[in-house]
């Protein structure tokens, strides 16, 4: 079953590896890169947390419009994140706006408003009935303007502040 797991998280890494290819190279997926263990936060000792039981499920249900696999996406989307050096605030945001654009779904928990910042500008790019496909070079190019925000906003968080500001005020 173990082999099975490593394969799956490597499946997920190399699409997002992927998808972020016109942001930078990810590199290859490391298991070090993730905390294996239930405990109640996203980020422990500067890696992405999450235990292998939700990979176990994942791979017992097969479905990929599940919870767990978007608990799956986001996390791996946040190691991804840490890896390229995003501050551990910034790659949450970073790793919510990807798996809110992934699934077409906020998860109405936390930075909803980044969710929609960015999911808005998806849909206007997208349409709704777009099809996920992280060889496709608009869609790489969408992530790396959003890769490409999120990083300013971790380094000026005046710029993140009047941004959002601004984008509640269209709202």
């Amino acid at each position: 079953m173990k082999d099975k797991i490593i394969k799956l998280k490597e499946s997920i890494w190399e699409e997002i590896r992927g998808s972020l290819l016109s942001c930078s190279d990810i590199g290859e997926f490391d298991s070090d890169l993730l905390h294996n263990e239930d405990i109640p936060r996203r980020i422990y000792k500067g890696r992405a947390v999450i235990p292998d039981s939700i990979f176990n499920k994942i791979l017992d249900n097969q479905i990929k419009d599940s919870e767990l696999y978007a608990t799956a996406i986001e996390s791996l989307a946040l190691a991804a994140a840490l890896r390229l050096r995003i501050n551990e605030e910034f790659s949450i945001i970073f790793s919510k706006c990807y798996s809110c654009i992934y699934f077409k779904r906020s998860d109405n928990i936390s930075f909803q408003y980044e969710q929609i910042f960015f999911s808005t500008k998806f849909i206007e790019k997208f349409g709704i009935d777009f099809k996920w496909n992280s060889n496709n070079q608009d869609l790489k190019e969408f992530l790396k303007l959003m890769f490409n925000l999120i990083l300013a906003w971790s380094k000026d968080h005046e710029k993140y502040t009047l941004d959002l500001k601004a984008f509640k005020n269209q709202l």
